[in-house]
C-alpha cells in the first residue's frame, strides 16, 4: 500500500515538473520571440549610430532624420566666376538603403534555435552589423531641375567670312563660341555626389560657327573669272546715279552650284520709293522718263560678264531700240515686272558677283574657280531696212586651245530710232 502511494507521488511530482519545465520553455521562446522581433540586437549600427534596443519605428526615424540631414547638404557649381548653390534635394538626390529597418528585423527573424544562437553571439559581442545609406542622382529630378539652367552661350560663334578688295579673296576664320556642357555637367554632379564633394567646376564646350573657313574654301571663290565693263560715258548724273545704285545691291551675292540667279530679284524695284531718280529709258520703241532709268546699263554689263564666264542664260531679252554701251546684240534690258536676266551657275563652285561704278565704267567681276575656257563673242548685222535692225550674236568657247563650242547665241531685232 504505502510503495503504490509512493508511485502515485513520483507520477503526479514529475507531471507536475514536465509542466514546470515546459512552462519555462515557453515563456523563454515567447520572450526571445518578443526581443527580436521589438528591439535590434546588440552591435547593429546605421551610419555610426548605434541602433541597439531601438524598435523599429525608432530606426525608421533615425534613418529619416539622416536623410533630412542629407538633404541640406548641397553643391556650388562655379561658372566663370560666378557661383549657384543647390541643396541635394533640389538637384533631385534620393538614397538606396531606406528599407534598413526592414532588413534588419528581417535578419532577426528565423527558428528558435537560430534566434537564440543569434542573440548569443550579439551578447558576446560576435555580431557587428553597419548599414549605411548610399545616395545617388535621380537624373530624371536633376534634368527637371537643370531644365531652364545654363542653356544659354556664353560667347557666340562668328562666321568665317569672305572679303574681297578689288581682284583680291581674303578669308577671315571663323571663331568657337561656348556654351556649358550640360551632359558633362551631369556626369561632375553624379560623381560629387558619390564623393559628397561640394564644389563642382561647370565645363564648357565649343560651339562651331554654321560656317567655317573650310566651308568657305569649299565654295571655290578663289579668283575672278570673269570681268566686263560698260562706259558711263554720255549719262547725264541721274542716270549713273541709278547705275551705281543698281551696282550696290547687285554687288556681294553669292549664288551656288546650279542655282538660277534672277536680276530682278536680286535689284528690286527701281522706283523712286526705293531711292532711285527719274531718267530716260526705253519703253515700246520710245524714249520716256521715268525712274530707274540707266539701270539697264548695269544688266548688260552683268550679261557681258556672264557670257564670259560662259555661265548658262536662262533668260535674256535686248533692248526696244540699240543702246551704245555695248554691241548690238549683246544688251540685255530688264524691268521691274518684266523682262529679266536670269542665268544658271554651271561651273560645279560657288560664284560671287561685284559690281561697281569707277572711273567713268561700270564694272563686273564674277569671282568663281577658273575653269580655263575662253569666250570669244561676236555680232553681226544680218537685215536692217528703214524700221528695224536685225543681229545675231555669236559665241566660241575653247579650252585648252581646242575648240569646245561654238554657235548662234541669241538673235536680237531694234527699231530705229532719230532719239
Amino acid at each position: 500500500m504505502k510503495m503504490r502511494n509512493w508511485m502515485i507521488g513520483t507520477v503526479i511530482a514529475g507531471t507536475l515538473g514536465i509542466g514546470a519545465l515546459g512552462a519555462m520553455a515557453y515563456n523563454y521562446t515567447t520572450k526571445l520571440n518578443h526581443e527580436l522581433d521589438t528591439y535590434v540586437l546588440p552591435h547593429t549600427t546605421f551610419e555610426g549610430v548605434s541602433l541597439d534596443g531601438k524598435t523599429k519605428d525608432e530606426v525608421q526615424k533615425t534613418i529619416q532624420q539622416k536623410v533630412e540631414e542629407w538633404n541640406n547638404k548641397s553643391i556650388t557649381y562655379s561658372l566663370q566666376g560666378k557661383d549657384s548653390t543647390y541643396s541635394w534635394k533640389e538637384l533631385g538626390v534620393s538614397y538606396k538603403g531606406l528599407d534598413i529597418a526592414d532588413t534588419i528585423f528581417k535578419e532577426q527573424k528565423g527558428s528558435l534555435q537560430e534566434r537564440y544562437q543569434l542573440r548569443k553571439k550579439a551578447n558576446q559581442n560576435g555580431l557587428n552589423r553597419s548599414y549605411k545609406l548610399e545616395p545617388y542622382l535621380d537624373t530624371a529630378k536633376y534634368d527637371a531641375t537643370m531644365k531652364d539652367r545654363y542653356n544659354e552661350l556664353l560667347t557666340k560663334p562668328s562666321n568665317a567670312s569672305i572679303s574681297i578688295a578689288g581682284t583680291a579673296v581674303a578669308i577671315t576664320p571663323g571663331t568657337d563660341g561656348q556654351k556649358v556642357n550640360k551632359d558633362k555637367l551631369r556626369e561632375l554632379s553624379i560623381q560629387a555626389i558619390k564623393d559628397t564633394a561640394a564644389k563642382v567646376e561647370v565645363p564648357l564646350t565649343a560651339v562651331k560657327p554654321e560656317r567655317t573657313a573650310e566651308d568657305i574654301e569649299s565654295m571655290g571663290i578663289k579668283e575672278v573669272i570673269a570681268e566686263y565693263r560698260t562706259s558711263v560715258s554720255g549719262r547725264n548724273s541721274s542716270q549713273v546715279f541709278n547705275v551705281a545704285r543698281a551696282a550696290n545691291t547687285l554687288s556681294g551675292v553669292f549664288i551656288a552650284p546650279d542655282e538660277t540667279f534672277s536680276f530682278n530679284s536680286r535689284v528690286g524695284i527701281t522706283d523712286a520709293a526705293n531711292g532711285y531718280k527719274t531718267a530716260a529709258v526705253y519703253v515700246n520703241g520710245k524714249v520716256e522718263q521715268s525712274a530707274g532709268g540707266g539701270v539697264c546699263q548695269m544688266s548688260s554689263t552683268l550679261y557681258g560678264a556672264i557670257l564670259q564666264a560662259d555661265l548658262s542664260i536662262v533668260e535674256r531679252s535686248n533692248h526696244s531700240m540699240p543702246v551704245h554701251y555695248v554691241p548690238l546684240g549683246q544688251d540685255a534690258t530688264v524691268a521691274d515686272y518684266g523682262p529679266d536676266l536670269k542665268f544658271k551657275n554651271n561651273t560645279g563652285h560657288h560664284i560671287y558677283i561685284q559690281s561697281f561704278v569707277e572711273g567713268g565704267s561700270t564694272v563686273v567681276r564674277i569671282f568663281g574657280t577658273k575653269t580655263g575656257k575662253e569666250v570669244f563673242v561676236s555680232s553681226q548685222v544680218v537685215g536692217e531696212n528703214d524700221k528695224s535692225i536685225t543681229v545675231v550674236t555669236y559665241k566660241t568657247v575653247k579650252q585648252n586651245g581646242q575648240v569646245i563650242q561654238s554657235g548662234m547665241l541669241n538673235r536680237s531685232v531694234y527699231k530705229k530710232s532719230a532719239a
